[in-house]
Protein backbone atom coordinates (compact mmCIF):
# COMPACT_ATOMS: atom_id res chain seq x y z
CA UNK A 1 0.00 0.00 0.00
CA UNK A 2 2.85 2.33 0.83
CA UNK A 3 4.49 1.57 -2.48
CA UNK A 4 1.27 2.40 -4.34
CA UNK A 5 0.98 5.74 -2.53
CA UNK A 6 4.62 6.50 -3.25
CA UNK A 7 4.18 5.66 -6.92
CA UNK A 8 1.08 7.89 -7.05
CA UNK A 9 3.02 10.77 -5.48
CA UNK A 10 5.91 10.27 -7.88
CA UNK A 11 3.50 10.33 -10.81
CA UNK A 12 1.86 13.53 -9.56
CA UNK A 13 5.26 15.15 -9.11
CA UNK A 14 6.22 14.07 -12.62
CA UNK A 15 3.04 15.60 -14.05
CA UNK A 16 3.65 18.85 -12.15
CA UNK A 17 7.25 18.93 -13.37
CA UNK A 18 6.17 18.42 -16.98
CA UNK A 19 3.53 21.16 -16.65
CA UNK A 20 6.08 23.56 -15.16
CA UNK A 21 8.53 22.81 -17.95
CA UNK A 22 5.78 23.34 -20.50
CA UNK A 23 4.95 26.73 -18.99
CA UNK A 24 8.63 27.67 -18.97
CA UNK A 25 8.89 26.62 -22.62
CA UNK A 26 5.89 28.77 -23.56
CA UNK A 27 7.36 31.73 -21.65
CA UNK A 28 10.74 31.23 -23.34
CA UNK A 29 9.07 31.05 -26.75
CA UNK A 30 7.28 34.33 -26.10
CA UNK A 31 10.51 36.04 -25.08
CA UNK A 32 12.28 34.78 -28.20
CA UNK A 33 9.38 36.09 -30.29
CA UNK A 34 9.63 39.46 -28.54
CA UNK A 35 13.34 39.63 -29.31
CA UNK A 36 12.69 38.69 -32.93
CA UNK A 37 10.10 41.46 -33.19
CA UNK A 38 12.52 43.98 -31.72
CA UNK A 39 15.28 42.94 -34.10
CA UNK A 40 12.89 43.13 -37.05
CA UNK A 41 11.86 46.64 -36.08
CA UNK A 42 15.47 47.72 -35.67
CA UNK A 43 16.31 46.30 -39.10
CA UNK A 44 13.42 48.23 -40.64
CA UNK A 45 14.43 51.44 -38.92
CA UNK A 46 18.03 51.00 -40.08
CA UNK A 47 16.85 50.38 -43.64
CA UNK A 48 14.56 53.42 -43.65
CA UNK A 49 17.30 55.55 -42.10
CA UNK A 50 19.73 54.49 -44.84
CA UNK A 51 17.22 55.33 -47.56
CA UNK A 52 16.55 58.75 -46.06
CA UNK A 53 20.28 59.45 -45.81
CA UNK A 54 20.77 58.55 -49.46
CA UNK A 55 17.91 60.83 -50.50
CA UNK A 56 19.29 63.66 -48.38
CA UNK A 57 22.78 63.27 -49.86
CA UNK A 58 21.37 63.32 -53.40
CA UNK A 59 19.43 66.51 -52.67
CA UNK A 60 22.49 68.12 -51.05
CA UNK A 61 24.56 67.35 -54.15
CA UNK A 62 21.90 68.83 -56.43
CA UNK A 63 21.68 72.00 -54.33
CA UNK A 64 25.48 72.30 -54.23
CA UNK A 65 25.63 71.97 -58.01
CA UNK A 66 22.97 74.64 -58.54
CA UNK A 67 24.65 76.99 -56.08
CA UNK A 68 27.99 76.54 -57.86
CA UNK A 69 26.46 77.36 -61.23
CA UNK A 70 24.69 80.38 -59.77
CA UNK A 71 27.92 81.63 -58.20
CA UNK A 72 29.77 81.19 -61.50
CA UNK A 73 27.13 83.18 -63.35
CA UNK A 74 27.32 86.03 -60.84
CA UNK A 75 31.12 86.09 -61.14
CA UNK A 76 30.92 86.35 -64.93
CA UNK A 77 28.36 89.15 -64.72
CA UNK A 78 30.55 91.05 -62.25
CA UNK A 79 33.56 90.77 -64.53
CA UNK A 80 31.61 92.14 -67.49
CA UNK A 81 30.16 95.09 -65.55
CA UNK A 82 33.57 96.15 -64.14
CA UNK A 83 35.31 96.09 -67.52
CA UNK A 84 36.42 99.50 -68.91
CA UNK A 85 36.32 98.34 -72.53
CA UNK A 86 33.18 99.22 -74.45
CA UNK A 87 31.89 96.08 -76.16
CA UNK A 88 31.24 96.13 -79.91
CA UNK A 89 27.77 97.25 -80.96
CA UNK A 90 27.01 93.85 -82.46
CA UNK A 91 27.81 92.17 -79.16
CA UNK A 92 25.58 94.55 -77.23
CA UNK A 93 22.62 94.05 -79.51
CA UNK A 94 22.91 90.30 -79.96
CA UNK A 95 24.08 89.10 -76.51
CA UNK A 96 21.54 86.92 -74.65
CA UNK A 97 21.91 85.46 -71.13
CA UNK A 98 22.79 81.80 -71.09
CA UNK A 99 19.46 79.96 -70.92
CA UNK A 100 20.88 76.98 -69.07
CA UNK A 101 22.52 79.10 -66.38
CA UNK A 102 19.36 81.17 -66.04
CA UNK A 103 17.22 78.09 -65.55
CA UNK A 104 19.61 76.69 -62.92
CA UNK A 105 19.63 80.01 -61.06
CA UNK A 106 15.85 80.19 -61.19
CA UNK A 107 15.55 76.63 -59.92
CA UNK A 108 17.93 77.39 -57.06
CA UNK A 109 15.91 80.45 -56.02
CA UNK A 110 12.62 78.56 -56.25
CA UNK A 111 14.03 75.63 -54.30
CA UNK A 112 15.12 77.94 -51.49
CA UNK A 113 11.73 79.65 -51.36
CA UNK A 114 9.53 76.58 -51.88
CA UNK A 115 7.47 75.30 -48.97
CA UNK A 116 5.51 72.08 -48.99
CA UNK A 117 1.85 73.23 -48.62
CA UNK A 118 0.77 70.03 -46.86
CA UNK A 119 3.62 70.21 -44.35
CA UNK A 120 3.06 73.92 -43.76
CA UNK A 121 -0.65 73.33 -43.08
CA UNK A 122 0.14 70.43 -40.76
CA UNK A 123 2.57 72.53 -38.71
CA UNK A 124 0.14 75.43 -38.54
CA UNK A 125 -2.67 73.21 -37.23
CA UNK A 126 -0.36 71.54 -34.72
CA UNK A 127 0.72 74.94 -33.40
CA UNK A 128 -2.88 76.12 -33.18
CA UNK A 129 -3.94 73.18 -30.99
CA UNK A 130 -1.94 74.70 -28.14
CA UNK A 131 -4.38 77.63 -28.05
CA UNK A 132 -7.58 75.58 -28.10
CA UNK A 133 -9.76 74.69 -25.14
CA UNK A 134 -10.62 71.08 -24.35
CA UNK A 135 -14.12 71.67 -25.73
CA UNK A 136 -12.81 73.05 -29.01
CA UNK A 137 -10.39 70.17 -29.44
CA UNK A 138 -13.26 67.72 -29.38
CA UNK A 139 -13.16 64.05 -28.47
CA UNK A 140 -9.81 62.80 -27.21
CA UNK A 141 -8.36 59.32 -27.21
CA UNK A 142 -6.88 56.62 -29.41
CA UNK A 143 -8.03 53.43 -31.06
CA UNK A 144 -6.90 50.72 -33.44
CA UNK A 145 -8.54 50.42 -36.84
CA UNK A 146 -8.28 46.91 -38.25
CA UNK A 147 -7.82 46.29 -41.98
CA UNK A 148 -7.46 43.11 -43.99
CA UNK A 149 -4.21 41.93 -45.55
CA UNK A 150 -3.60 39.38 -48.26
CA UNK A 151 -0.32 38.05 -46.88
CA UNK A 152 2.83 38.84 -44.93
CA UNK A 153 3.99 42.44 -45.21
CA UNK A 154 6.56 44.66 -43.48
CA UNK A 155 5.58 47.73 -41.49
CA UNK A 156 7.61 49.93 -43.83
CA UNK A 157 5.59 48.57 -46.77
CA UNK A 158 2.34 49.32 -44.95
CA UNK A 159 3.41 52.92 -44.35
CA UNK A 160 4.48 53.28 -47.99
CA UNK A 161 1.14 52.02 -49.30
CA UNK A 162 -0.76 54.24 -46.84
CA UNK A 163 1.15 57.28 -48.13
CA UNK A 164 0.26 56.30 -51.69
CA UNK A 165 -3.38 56.10 -50.63
CA UNK A 166 -3.26 59.68 -49.32
CA UNK A 167 -2.90 58.95 -45.60
CA UNK A 168 -0.91 61.31 -43.39
CA UNK A 169 1.41 58.64 -41.92
CA UNK A 170 2.59 61.14 -39.32
CA UNK A 171 -0.74 60.46 -37.59
CA UNK A 172 -0.23 56.69 -37.61
CA UNK A 173 1.15 55.87 -34.16
CA UNK A 174 1.61 52.12 -34.54
CA UNK A 175 1.17 49.24 -36.99
CA UNK A 176 0.66 45.72 -35.67
CA UNK A 177 -0.35 42.28 -36.94
CA UNK A 178 -2.66 40.82 -34.26
CA UNK A 179 -3.90 37.88 -36.35
CA UNK A 180 -3.51 36.20 -39.71
CA UNK A 181 -4.96 38.43 -42.42
CA UNK A 182 -5.32 41.45 -40.11
CA UNK A 183 -3.42 44.75 -39.78
CA UNK A 184 -3.96 47.05 -36.79
CA UNK A 185 -3.47 50.81 -37.33
CA UNK A 186 -3.29 52.94 -34.16
CA UNK A 187 -4.78 56.41 -34.69
CA UNK A 188 -6.00 59.40 -32.73
CA UNK A 189 -9.76 59.05 -32.50
CA UNK A 190 -10.36 62.33 -34.37
CA UNK A 191 -8.51 61.00 -37.42
CA UNK A 192 -10.41 57.70 -37.63
CA UNK A 193 -13.28 58.88 -39.87
CA UNK A 194 -10.95 60.61 -42.33
CA UNK A 195 -8.74 57.51 -42.40
CA UNK A 196 -11.68 55.17 -43.03
CA UNK A 197 -13.07 57.43 -45.76
CA UNK A 198 -9.74 57.21 -47.55
CA UNK A 199 -9.64 53.43 -47.10
CA UNK A 200 -13.14 53.10 -48.56
CA UNK A 201 -11.97 54.90 -51.68
CA UNK A 202 -9.18 52.31 -51.94
CA UNK A 203 -11.72 49.51 -51.43
CA UNK A 204 -9.77 48.22 -48.43
CA UNK A 205 -11.40 45.71 -46.10
CA UNK A 206 -12.36 47.29 -42.76
CA UNK A 207 -12.71 44.62 -40.06
CA UNK A 208 -15.16 46.33 -37.68
CA UNK A 209 -15.73 43.66 -35.01
CA UNK A 210 -12.23 42.31 -34.61
CA UNK A 211 -11.45 41.13 -31.06
CA UNK A 212 -7.71 40.95 -30.27
CA UNK A 213 -8.36 38.72 -27.23
CA UNK A 214 -10.21 36.05 -29.21
CA UNK A 215 -8.23 32.78 -28.76
CA UNK A 216 -9.05 31.89 -32.37
CA UNK A 217 -6.45 34.49 -33.35
CA UNK A 218 -3.75 31.99 -32.35
CA UNK A 219 -2.80 30.43 -35.67
CA UNK A 220 0.31 28.51 -34.61
CA UNK A 221 -0.58 24.79 -34.82
CA UNK A 222 1.63 23.93 -31.86
CA UNK A 223 -0.98 25.54 -29.58
CA UNK A 224 -3.94 23.80 -31.21
CA UNK A 225 -4.23 21.08 -28.54
CA UNK A 226 -4.30 23.48 -25.58
CA UNK A 227 -7.46 23.75 -23.51
CA UNK A 228 -9.68 26.79 -24.12
CA UNK A 229 -8.63 28.33 -20.79
CA UNK A 230 -4.97 27.97 -21.71
CA UNK A 231 -5.55 29.48 -25.16
CA UNK A 232 -7.40 32.43 -23.59
CA UNK A 233 -4.50 32.99 -21.21
CA UNK A 234 -2.02 32.68 -24.07
CA UNK A 235 -3.77 35.19 -26.34
CA UNK A 236 -3.94 37.63 -23.41
CA UNK A 237 -0.19 37.25 -22.87
CA UNK A 238 0.47 37.84 -26.58
CA UNK A 239 -1.75 40.93 -26.62
CA UNK A 240 -0.31 42.23 -23.35
CA UNK A 241 3.25 41.84 -24.63
CA UNK A 242 2.41 43.59 -27.90
CA UNK A 243 0.71 46.49 -26.09
CA UNK A 244 3.61 47.03 -23.69
CA UNK A 245 6.07 46.83 -26.57
CA UNK A 246 4.08 49.51 -28.42
CA UNK A 247 4.20 51.82 -25.38
CA UNK A 248 7.98 51.40 -25.25
CA UNK A 249 8.31 52.66 -28.86
CA UNK A 250 5.82 55.55 -28.73
CA UNK A 251 6.77 59.17 -28.25
CA UNK A 252 6.86 59.77 -24.47
CA UNK A 253 4.07 62.36 -24.63
CA UNK A 254 1.69 59.81 -26.20
CA UNK A 255 2.31 56.96 -23.76
CA UNK A 256 -0.21 58.02 -21.11
CA UNK A 257 -3.12 58.58 -23.52
CA UNK A 258 -2.53 55.42 -25.53
CA UNK A 259 -1.94 53.45 -22.33
CA UNK A 260 -5.33 54.48 -20.95
CA UNK A 261 -6.91 53.08 -24.11
CA UNK A 262 -5.02 49.81 -23.58
CA UNK A 263 -6.19 49.63 -19.95
CA UNK A 264 -9.82 50.24 -20.94
CA UNK A 265 -9.52 47.48 -23.56
CA UNK A 266 -8.25 45.06 -20.90
CA UNK A 267 -4.86 44.51 -22.55
CA UNK A 268 -2.69 45.86 -19.73
CA UNK A 269 -3.16 46.69 -16.05
CA UNK A 270 -3.04 50.12 -14.43
CA UNK A 271 0.19 49.11 -12.68
CA UNK A 272 1.80 48.28 -16.02
CA UNK A 273 0.66 51.63 -17.41
CA UNK A 274 2.18 53.48 -14.44
CA UNK A 275 5.50 51.73 -15.10
CA UNK A 276 5.33 52.54 -18.83
CA UNK A 277 4.61 56.23 -18.12
CA UNK A 278 7.50 56.38 -15.65
CA UNK A 279 9.85 54.86 -18.24
CA UNK A 280 8.57 57.30 -20.88
CA UNK A 281 9.29 60.26 -18.60
CA UNK A 282 12.77 58.82 -18.08
CA UNK A 283 13.34 58.70 -21.85
CA UNK A 284 12.04 62.24 -22.19
CA UNK A 285 14.30 63.44 -19.35
CA UNK A 286 17.35 62.38 -21.36
CA UNK A 287 16.34 64.60 -24.30
CA UNK A 288 14.25 67.38 -22.73
CA UNK A 289 14.86 67.55 -18.95
CA UNK A 290 12.74 70.67 -18.34
CA UNK A 291 9.69 69.28 -20.11
CA UNK A 292 10.05 65.95 -18.32
CA UNK A 293 10.28 67.71 -14.94
CA UNK A 294 7.13 69.70 -15.71
CA UNK A 295 5.20 66.59 -16.78
CA UNK A 296 6.35 64.64 -13.75
CA UNK A 297 5.19 67.46 -11.45
CA UNK A 298 1.81 67.65 -13.22
CA UNK A 299 1.40 63.88 -13.01
CA UNK A 300 2.19 63.98 -9.29
CA UNK A 301 -0.28 66.83 -8.72
CA UNK A 302 -3.01 64.94 -10.60
CA UNK A 303 -2.29 61.83 -8.54
CA UNK A 304 -2.41 63.80 -5.28
CA UNK A 305 -5.67 65.52 -6.24
CA UNK A 306 -7.26 62.19 -7.17
CA UNK A 307 -6.15 60.78 -3.85
CA UNK A 308 -7.65 63.72 -1.96
CA UNK A 309 -10.92 63.35 -3.84
CA UNK A 310 -11.09 59.68 -2.92
CA UNK A 311 -10.47 60.51 0.73
CA UNK A 312 -13.33 63.03 0.70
Amino acid sequence: MLNNNQQSMDLNQLIQTVQQQQQQLVSLTERVQQHDNLLARLDLLEKENGELKNQLQAKDLAIEKLQGQLSSRRTNQGALSSSQVTPPQELVTTHQPDATQGSYASAARKGAQHRDPARTTKRRLAAGRMFQTATTKGQQGYQYVYLGRSGKILRSEVRYQLRRAGIDTGRVLDICFPATGVIGILLHIQYVEEFLACMRKCEADHIENFQPLDPNNIADPKYADLAIEEREQLIYEFTNTRALQTLSFLRPLNVSGVGKYFVSAGWISQEELDIAVSEAIGRLAEKEPKKAKFLFKRQKDDHDSNGSAMEL
